[in-house]
């Protein structure tokens, strides 16, 4: 396999070291990789033109064949994984814990979605969750627009102007992967569970710093993050949560609170409850089901890259950027 593209030279290399698979089950990182396996893809699709019916058939497949459930859970787990750096918030959750004790704590979260939130801290953690939502769901645009340049740029190649013969079995047949859904890329479930990820992590959620996967590739020998950003940030601007969307933040604060305590804190019946958000989840599903369609209605190769940069781009950086204003 290819190696990823370096960007500075300071990199840092996460979750190689034999162990790393060893260590105990974290459905919050665990969950959280999947959602980067599938940013992983949009750095692929990005650097890579479309040369072939099999480039635009595993773009397809790796960009369009995402469950929407399990996508959408790793957002929310990848989020609460950047929340849950705010020192304040941090303090605040460990200091109820110390004092009211772990259960209460536990209870007080289990009773109330808005509990974590309402803590010291909690806003502003959430707000560093949506910031980099927000660099996440721009790189996700630029990747469709660039994917649906292709549709127009490709018309003038032989190959991409070949017909695809059956597109309704071309759509069942990614309606099948979507199903199954793709599994998360070991190297990034092992870097999530890296003893530093945290300070990559809170590096990622600062105000102005640019999406953390602008250079992880799903061809990657090695999952590498770039260095802590020190320039170019605008401390001062804080993401807000959209009207209607509180819900949400609710649970960002809920699941960060879960990662504070660890993931041994409470049931992992808890966790998933908390992941588990009903609003993303049916916009990355009607996603898929528009690709579908699309595809089905497709007749030559160059006519899928528009379905893939509309529905499995675009559409995606739409239903998680929806939360925030």
């Amino acid at each position: 396999m290819k190696s990823i593209r370096m960007i500075g030279t300071a990199m840092i290399a996460l979750g190689l070291a034999t162990g790393a698979s060893a260590q105990e089950a974290d459905p919050i990182s665990d969950s959280a990789a999947i959602y980067g396996t599938y940013q992983s893809e949009v750095t692929e699709v990005k650097e890579k033109p479309f040369s072939s019916a099999g480039d635009i058939d595993n773009a397809l497949t790796s960009l369009g064949g995402h469950n929407p459930d399990q996508l959408s859970k790793g957002w929310i787990a990848y989020s609460a994984l950047i929340a849950s750096q705010d020192p304040e918030y941090r303090a605040a959750v460990r200091d109820i814990e110390s004092f009211y004790g772990r259960d209460a704590l536990l209870t007080g979260m289990q009773n109330d979605v808005r509990y974590a939130r309402q803590l010291s801290g909690g806003d502003n953690a959430v707000s560093s969750a949506l910031s980099a939502t927000e660099a996440d769901s721009q790189r996700i645009s630029s990747a469709a627009a660039y994917v649906k340049e292709q549709a127009y740029s490709l018309q003038g190649s032989g190959w991409a102007k070949a017909k695809i013969g059956n597109s309704g079995g071309l759509a069942t047949k990614l309606n099948s992967r979507q199903t199954i859904g793709t599994p998360a890329n070991t190297q990034l479930v092992n870097a999530f569970k890296a003893t530093d990820i945290d300070s990559i992590l809170a590096q990622a959620g600062r105000s102005g710093a640019p999406s953390l996967w602008d250079n992880v590739s799903g061809a990657a020998e090695a999952i590498r993050f770039p260095a802590a950003v020190t320039s170019g940030l605008n401390l001062n601007s804080k993401k807000r949560v959209k009207f209607g969307k509180e819900p949400v933040a609710d649970q960002i604060a809920t699941l960060a609170a879960y990662r504070v305590l660890g993931t041994t804190a409470a049931s992992s019946s808890q966790v998933h409850s908390a992941m588990a958000e009903r609003e993303t989840r049916g916009c990355l599903n009607m996603a898929n089901l528009n690709l579908q369609q699309c595809v089905a209605a497709a007749n030559q190769q160059y006519e899928v890259p528009f379905c893939i940069g509309e529905h499995a781009l675009a559409d995606v950086g739409q239903c998680i950027g929806g939360v925030y204003q």
